[in-house]
């Protein structure tokens, strides 16, 4: 008995062929490969520089290559507890490595690491997230653009606690409503894909040590996005948005829920550029696989 009789006589050859979804997928089209790269914590050390010289080699040299980076966030080791000069000298490795080494357009999110928490910093004009805003050449901490029939959102996922310090994975009330409009001008036959630090969903998170405790499971407001239940049922509402992508976390998961995949994409520093991999995730990026019917696929790249 070959394949195709085998399938046949378990009834699912015809079932297989006349499913809309899989005949779907040998009409639909590629139209557009980006690269994620998150969690790169760059700082002046040396295998930290070059592995990043090499990473964007690798991307500029593909017979396939990304038309664009998304930076999903953490560019630089800290900025949170860390005095200026310190966060210069990050930025200052960063903005050289991609100045030599890179020629593709780059989207950046903001990462918490990359907001400058210092408390003797406070009076200053670049505390919280100007100086990021400033570095990753932002004309605002959260934006939209659309490229080869996508709509590309970036968030800022990074918010103050309520009762003061750095900080808690959330939207801040102005930027929730720029959301809801942005969703709700954009064509609803246009897929959209949502860039996030900080995962919106993610199912890795559960299995931190650090949210186990006395039996339960409490997720911190810094781990996962405080108001996912909201923006779960935005998304609901707006049946184009396709993909989340996210870091953050330094693992590799995927979750498929009501119509959205959210996709947690490593980091490129690994354990912090220490180890390779952190607990299962080896160090890499992910080449992302855009198509014209809204469908989305990942490789992830161990590097």
């Amino acid at each position: 008995m070959n394949r195709r009789e085998a399938l046949a006589s378990l009834g699912l050859l015809t079932t297989r062929l006349s499913t809309p979804e899989l005949t779907e997928t040998y009409r639909r089209k590629r139209v557009l490969r980006v690269a994620h790269l998150t969690d790169m914590h760059m700082m002046p050390r040396a295998n930290a520089e070059v592995a990043l010289a090499k990473c964007l080699h690798c991307l500029q040299s593909m017979k396939d290559r990304p038309a664009f980076i998304l930076n999903g966030g953490d560019t630089i080791m800290d900025a949170l507890s860390r005095d200026k000069n310190t966060v210069r000298k990050q930025w200052n490795v960063w903005n050289r490595i991609i100045k030599a080494e890179n020629s593709l357009p780059i989207h950046a999110c903001i990462g918490n690491h990359d907001v400058w928490g210092y408390n003797g910093s406070k009076k200053d004009p670049l505390y919280g997230k100007a100086w990021a805003v400033e570095q990753l050449g932002l004309s605002n901490r959260y934006y939209s653009f659309d490229h080869s029939g996508w709509h590309f959102v970036v968030l800022d996922s990074t918010q103050p606690r309520p009762e003061g310090g750095w900080y808690t994975a959330r939207l801040d009330e102005k930027q929730r409503d720029w959301l809801e409009n942005d969703l709700r001008k954009t064509d609803a036959k246009k897929p959209v894909l949502i860039l996030s630090h900080i995962p919106i969903l993610s199912a890795s998170v559960l299995s931190n040590q650090r949210v186990q405790k006395n039996g339960r499971r409490e997720i911190s407001g810094g781990l996962l996005h405080t108001d996912a239940a909201d923006l779960i049922q935005l998304f609901h509402k707006r049946s184009n948005v396709k993909v989340c992508l996210s870091g953050h976390t330094h693992l590799l998961d995927r979750v498929d829920y009501n119509g959205v995949t959210y996709l947690c994409n490593g980091a490129l520093s690994g354990d912090w550029w220490d180890k390779p991999t952190y607990h299962q995730t080896r160090a890499g990026y992910a080449l992302i696989d855009l198509f014209d019917d809204g469908w989305v696929e990942r490789t992830y790249v161990a590097y």
